[in-house]
């Protein structure tokens, strides 16, 4: 449906109507009165530019997209018929056929003996294999005025990824109230109009899912460089620019587990094991502490964690993997831990 905001309305309401006519494709209405003031101007109807020639058009024309709104106002004082049409034309109710020739409105309803008031109106549709002509004093339109219901954005944070990192979960779009009023033409003016319909399409929010951990990477974050200090501190510089602090590394026997048997999964934290999670020694390594780990022999870069499970006693971390191919794969290792900050 062609939607339109309520100060376009305000800016055209004298301007927009559609007919009621389930068959009708596209519509367009003039009230101005005919130059020889015997004939009326009235409703055109256009769905395909193979029917009328628009740019013939000089007087008061309006044009809609027959969805139920006014797209256009176009100069026309007739419209321009392709012949070979097969055409019925209602007038106080009786219908007439026929068949176009290169002619206008006009010269056929000329042809048929009809002679509209100036106070009736002329409908004109245009169908898939034939054209529908109505004369008539009194019409039904429907006009439709619509407000933006403008969308909002909503945050969700995630206290397992870094406060600079965020991301949409879901693109959000706006809505719409339309309120549907029927119009009354009678004589070639608007003598009712009635609210039947209001509609409502809700807004549909934008959700941007945003980190919280400070001073903190995703687990597989490419690191660009580690710089280490003489005191044991240092920084990590991710591929992205961002920089991390660590306050120490260590050198700790590196495992590997993951779940099955014997081991759950939840972590000693209660939480949901992951990969970013690790099983420490916690009067080593305090549960929730933040680390960066590495093999010693540059064969294996497990990447950022955070220490949510025991299960080791000692020096020693045990890195949560997803697969107990992975944890044979890694085996035993001699690792670097960096303590962040």
């Amino acid at each position: 449906m062609f939607e339109r905001s309520r100060k376009a309305a305000s800016n055209m309401k004298r301007l927009i109507a559609v007919a009621a006519v389930p068959a009708l494709s596209v519509l367009a209405l003039s009230l101005t009165p005919h130059p020889r003031d015997v004939d009326a101007y009235a409703l055109y109807v256009v769905n395909n530019d193979s029917y009328v020639h628009v740019d013939e058009l000089d007087g008061e024309v309006f044009l809609t997209d027959g969805s139920a709104e006014l797209v256009s106002r176009r100069s026309g004082s007739d419209l321009m018929l392709t012949a070979g049409q097969p055409v019925t034309v209602t007038y106080q109710g009786e219908p007439l056929t026929s068949v176009t020739r290169s002619e206008t409105v006009s010269q056929l309803l000329e042809r048929l003996e009809i002679q509209p008031s100036p106070l009736e109106m002329v409908s004109v549709s245009f169908l898939d294999e034939a054209l529908e002509i109505s004369v008539n004093s009194e019409f039904v339109f429907y006009e439709h005025i619509t407000d933006t219901l403008a969308h909002e954005t909503v945050y969700q944070y995630n206290s397992n990824k870094p406060a600079w990192e965020e991301s949409v979960i879901q693109e959000g779009s706006d809505g719409a109230y339309t309120e549907v009023y029927e119009v009354v033409y009678q004589d070639g003016e608007e003598t009712a109009r009635q609210l039947i319909d209001a509609v409502t399409k809700a807004p549909v929010p934008t959700i941007i899912e945003k980190g919280t951990m400070e001073n903190f990477a995703n687990n597989g974050d490419a690191v660009a460089a580690i710089n280490k200090s003489t005191d044991g501190s240092g920084t990590i510089t991710l591929d992205n620019g961002e920089t991390l602090t660590f306050s120490s590394a260590r050198t700790m026997r590196g495992t590997a587990y993951t779940t099955g048997g014997s081991v759950g999964t939840r972590t000693a934290s209660g939480t949901t094991v992951h990969v970013g999670v690790v099983a420490v020694d916690k009067s080593v390594i305090p549960l929730g502490t933040k680390v960066y780990v590495v093999s010693n022999d540059g064969q294996y870069d497990y990447g950022f964690a955070v220490a949510e499970d025991t299960g080791v006693r000692g020096n020693s971390i045990d890195l949560y993997m997803d697969t107990n191919s992975e944890c044979i794969q890694f085996g035993v290792r001699e690792c670097t831990v960096y303590i962040l900050d």
